[in-house]
């Protein structure tokens, strides 16, 4: 398991001055930082990109086709 460094450990001191409040929403941040890392992490792999790149290409085909409707998700 890693240690946390100094400068995290002095962040998270500093935080814990603040009202329960604030704590609340610097660690929303702090978890919503996180989660985009994750994903970008997860588009960056090579077959990701490329299976994006594949459902572009057939959406771009169908639009071609004029087999596209406007309506967005879930609409019948």
């Amino acid at each position: 398991m890693l240690a946390m460094t100094e400068k995290l450990r002095s962040a998270f001191e500093a935080i814990q001055q603040y009202p329960p409040d604030v704590q609340d929403e610097i660690a929303t941040r702090i978890l919503e930082e996180l989660e985009e890392r994750e994903w970008d992490a997860i588009v960056r792999k090579p077959r990701v990109i490329k299976r994006i790149r594949e459902l572009a290409d057939q959406a771009l085909s169908l639009y071609e086709q004029g087999k596209v409707r406007d309506g967005g998700f879930g609409t019948d």
